[in-house]
């Protein structure tokens, strides 16, 4: 029987892993195109805070990189909390995997078309390729984190049929 509240911690290492996976593979692509490591951050908080539809209307500085990454870090908290959540709730009531499966698939769906539709208007800049890349890799690492925390869980579900 885990801790009351045991999940906190758990999920918010996982949202900080995915988190910090976008962070990293965004710099990467920004690095390997002759952009700045931060370009796509400030793309996109100058999209979502100044109203920028264009490479010309990007905001340099640092005001549109950290309230972008404010907003994205404290999604990807939430998204992490709410998955080491589900995922808790699932080991005391194992029927529930299923719900929590496609609550999973429905979230990464959800978190691919918000991206879409918040960065449409400068989408040239940002392609949905990169954006659904972006997104597997953090449920990658994030889920990958919480498939390690909760190993036990798979072999419970399996068991029991």
């Amino acid at each position: 029987m885990t801790k009351k509240g045991a999940w906190v911690p758990v999920g918010l290492l996982a949202g900080l892993i995915g988190y910090v996976t976008v962070v990293a593979l965004f710099g990467f692509i920004n690095v390997v195109g002759g952009e700045a490591v931060f370009h796509t951050a400030a793309l996109l908080g100058s999209a979502l805070f100044f109203g920028a539809r264009g490479a010309a209307e990007v905001v340099a500085g640092p005001g549109p990189i950290i309230a972008y990454n404010g907003v994205h870090m404290l999604v990807s908290l939430v998204i992490g909390l709410g998955a080491a959540w589900l995922i808790f709730q699932t080991e005391k009531n194992h029927p529930l995997w299923f719900i929590v499966f496609f609550v999973f698939l429905a979230g990464f769906i959800y978190s691919v078309a918000l991206v879409g539709v918040l960065v449409a208007e400068v989408v040239e800049l940002l392609s949905w390729p990169v954006i659904v890349i972006a997104n597997v890799a953090a449920g990658v690492t994030a889920g990958g984190y919480l498939w390690w925390r909760h190993s036990r869980l798979l072999v419970e579900l399996t068991e029991e049929d």
